[in-house]
């Protein structure tokens, strides 16, 4: 189901029906979307308020959120920043670049050996990106020469090339943490595990990395990656 609505209701428009079928009163607002094809959490408001806020909060980085991919191909490193513009390429694609100007795309990740369908040695990878726009972390993934399993716009040659197609893209919003916003806002913590949403997601590693007691730890998260570590509040 795509967040907004097109050929069928969206995400919004569905969960609007549903409250209303159940009595529930008050609007809900979009607040983080994600790509087509991505699965994982989402955030919608239920007040303009706590929607300005969320929004607010994105924008000026407070919100920290974490993806996981899965790619057949080895990246060209392990671990890193990929940093750079995006400008439409061809095919619906968009393509990175060397520049670097404020609407810059951030992505961190660090990537580790993974087990896909059958025991077939895949590379996953965790994902914290600091901008959010189309894309990319699918391009962020192609520019270091391991674009994820199911993708049929950056793999190359289409997803049929990926040994057996994949049914789906293998990109996933795994976690997010939102800092207490204004009194009566609570902090908020979220682990959405794909790894019952197709066979090439390894659950082993996953849980490794993102134990469902991660969720409530208000303190530091990947105190041993500075490249994944996220605190609530920065205080520096």
């Amino acid at each position: 189901t795509s967040f907004h609505s097109e050929f069928e209701p969206g995400v919004v428009a569905t969960l609007r029906a549903s409250r209303a079928l159940e009595g529930i009163d008050g609007d809900v607002f979009g607040v983080h979307r994600l790509d087509k094809q991505t699965s994982g959490i989402l955030i919608l408001a239920k007040s303009k308020d706590a929607a300005s806020a969320l929004s607010k909060a994105f924008e000026e980085r407070k919100i920290v959120k974490y993806y996981v991919g899965v790619s057949a191909k080895k990246p060209k490193k392990k671990m890193g920043t990929v940093e750079g513009d995006m400008t439409r390429s061809r095919n619906k694609a968009w393509m990175l670049t060397r520049a670097t100007t404020k609407a810059s795309t951030v992505t961190k990740f660090v990537s580790f050996g993974a087990q896909g369908a059958n025991g077939a040695p895949r590379r996953m990878f965790i994902f914290k990106p600091l901008t959010g726009k189309t894309h990319q972390l699918r391009v962020a993934a192609k520019s270091l020469g391991a674009a994820l399993l199911g993708d049929d716009i950056y793999s190359s040659g289409g997803a049929a090339s990926e040994l057996e197609a994949p049914r789906r893209l293998y990109l996933h919003a795994a976690a997010i943490r939102i800092p207490s916003l204004y009194d009566g806002f609570d902090a908020i913590q979220v682990i959405c595990d794909p790894s019952d949403d197709g066979d090439e997601w390894d659950a082993i590693a996953f849980r490794a990395h993102f134990p469902p007691s991660l969720a409530r730890e208000f303190g530091e998260w990947f105190s041993d990656s500075p490249l994944l570590r996220s605190v609530l509040v920065d205080d520096s």
